[in-house]
């Protein structure tokens, strides 16, 4: 199974989308150089959420006070893991001259979606067009700037960065003083020779497939496949580009894990799943079947009396959906898409029986550690509804093989 800080669904096979999001900091703008000292920028934002009636974010109304602005967004896993943090120095601080303002460009109707399963304590401004990011030059999220009672500019750093003795130094007029940022690593110096390079040139057929540790990293891209520390019905589904969940054993189960690589030339890219699913076979010794059962399911459809509130997507073109625990983020996607996305999430066959059609803008959050939360938000949220169903499904067999198969 996925690591819990990203689950990458790849529907590469069956949709044609590659999805991507990364644990790390997430590329923004381009950085401008702003040092402590400087005046702060104008935050030209286009509204202030869980701020005081007719409160306004501009340094002659927030002169006085230490200005903590988090640069921060709804997908991003490191800024959501900062949250805690942030909202514990916010309760510390309520009744001193310490405002928390945490910014991002996403729609209201999501950000408040997210603040019903997630809470963050403080302000919280919108910026749209992202002219506060490019004034503040956010090259990276989350990313922290601290400024001092006089609007200007004391430091910037992550989240982590800030703590009680900063501010409470900064509260007696000292330097925030924040934690040096660590040195990159310095640039490769050698060159390999010409027969290294030679030897080290790509194979053009490649199979690798061995035992490791539990990860999270995979790729399914033309004729390359590269898998880390998957579990073999994960592997099996890549293999044979099928869903997860329905990947099953009428056997003992394998919890191990495993490295897996495939590579075929780019004109043949159609040989790439073949030689997987072969390759796992012989070195797993199992052997594979397809066929239709009843299976306790999931059903996505519209309640009665109750209409959706779904927004339409913008684009003319479907785009990848974005899931992490207790998030399923995307623009103009389909519901099918999103459903298959959702039953990633949940472990569990999920089928789109609404008959809406079209492309949706989508913004699902729940609290992961309660997995049944989803139906109550997908209700509040969507206005959908997710029941229990019995359907007829076309599922993935895999078994040990017998000494007498292994031998044929």
């Amino acid at each position: 199974m996925l690591g819990r800080n990203l689950k990458l669904l790849l529907l590469a096979a069956a949709l044609g989308l590659v999805l991507s999001l990364s644990p790390t900091a997430h590329p923004q703008d381009k950085s401008l150089p702003l040092a402590p000292g400087d005046v702060a920028p104008r935050l030209d934002l286009e509204a202030i959420l869980q701020a005081p009636p007719k409160a306004k974010a501009t340094w002659d109304k927030l002169r006085g006070n230490i200005i903590v602005l988090e640069f921060w967004a709804t997908w991003c896993g490191p800024c959501r893991a900062a949250l805690p943090h942030l909202n514990e120095l916010a309760e510390r601080y309520k009744n001193k001259p310490v405002r928390f303002i945490s910014i991002t460009d996403e729609e209201e109707w999501r950000v408040r979606n997210f603040l019903k399963v997630t809470p963050i304590k403080g302000w919280i401004g919108l910026d749209r067009d992202r002219s506060a990011h490019k004034a503040y030059g956010v090259g990276m999220i989350p990313h922290t700037v601290l400024v001092d009672r006089d609007g200007k500019l004391a430091a910037v750093g992550q989240p982590s960065d800030v703590s009680a003795e900063v501010l409470d130094r900064m509260l007696a007029g000292q330097p925030a003083a924040l934690p040096p940022a660590p040195p990159l690593p310095p640039p490769p110096t050698q060159t390999p020779k010409a027969s290294e390079q030679a030897d080290q040139a790509p194979a053009l057929v490649e199979l690798l497939i061995k035992p490791a540790p539990a990860s999270s990293s995979m790729s399914f891209s033309g004729n390359v496949f590269k898998a880390r520390g998957m579990a073999l019905k994960t592997l099996l589904a890549e293999a044979y580009g099928v869903p997860r969940v329905t990947v099953l054993t009428d056997g003992p189960g394998n919890d191990e894990t495993y490295q897996a690589a495939a590579r075929v030339p780019i004109e043949r890219s159609d040989l790439l799943r073949p030689l997987l699913q072969k390759g796992l076979a012989a070195a797993l010794g199992i052997s594979v079947r397809r066929e239709t059962r009843e299976m306790d399911v999931l059903v996505l459809a519209v309640p009665e009396k109750m209409k959706p509130t779904l927004r339409p997507g913008q684009s003319r073109t479907e785009n990848p959906i974005l899931s992490d625990d207790g998030q399923i983020s995307g623009t103009s996607s389909s519901l099918r898409t999103f459903c298959l996305v959702l039953q990633d999430a949940l472990n569990r066959v999920v089928l789109d029986e609404t008959g809406l059609e079209g492309a949706f803008d989508i913004a699902l959050y729940w609290d992961f550690r309660n997995t049944d939360s989803v139906f109550k938000e997908i209700r509040e949220q969507l206005g959908l509804e997710l029941r229990p169903a019995k359907r007829s499904i076309e599922v993935l067999i895999y078994e040990k093989k017998t000494v007498q198969e292994t031998v044929h």
